[in-house]
């Protein structure tokens, strides 16, 4: 089993006034220690959740923490959006321009079809019906 972790559950477990934080803690924890499977993370959610956590609390600060977090785990495998990657993200975001997908979570989609990875974890219901996704809100660590 695989699981891409989402730019929303990264940010909320970091933010301890996040509304999603006490979920996203306990997600993070099952899935660092191992319970569901290989988890991944990719350098556009790690540069969407550096950024947004930058812009939210408004300090570097934060932000390198968030950034020591997800780099300094070997739990975290990170996976590069290269060429490949990025020709389905651009499929992908154009064939659903009817969703509120951003390009982020149309790179995840492509990421997560083309390397079988089984769910992303992830808040974030405009993964519905794309890949399966994981709720955070399930899991109890």
């Amino acid at each position: 089993m695989s699981l891409l972790v989402d730019t929303g559950v990264l940010y909320a477990h970091h933010d301890r006034d996040a509304e999603h934080h006490e979920a996203a803690k306990e997600a993070m924890t099952a899935v660092l220690n191992g319970e569901y499977g290989q988890p991944y993370v990719t350098d556009y959610v790690y540069d969407e959740t550096v950024t947004l956590t930058r812009r939210r609390m408004e300090g570097f600060d934060d932000a390198k923490r968030v950034s020591d977090r997800i780099l300094g785990t070997d739990a975290l495998k990170l996976i590069w959006v290269e060429r490949r990657y990025f020709e389905k993200a651009v499929e992908t975001f154009e064939r659903y321009k009817d969703q509120s997908l951003s390009f982020t979570d149309a790179s995840t989609v492509a990421v997560t079809k083309e390397r079988e990875i089984d769910y992303v974890l992830s808040f974030d219901n405009d993964f519905d019906g794309l890949v399966d996704r994981l709720n955070p809100r399930s899991i109890n660590g």
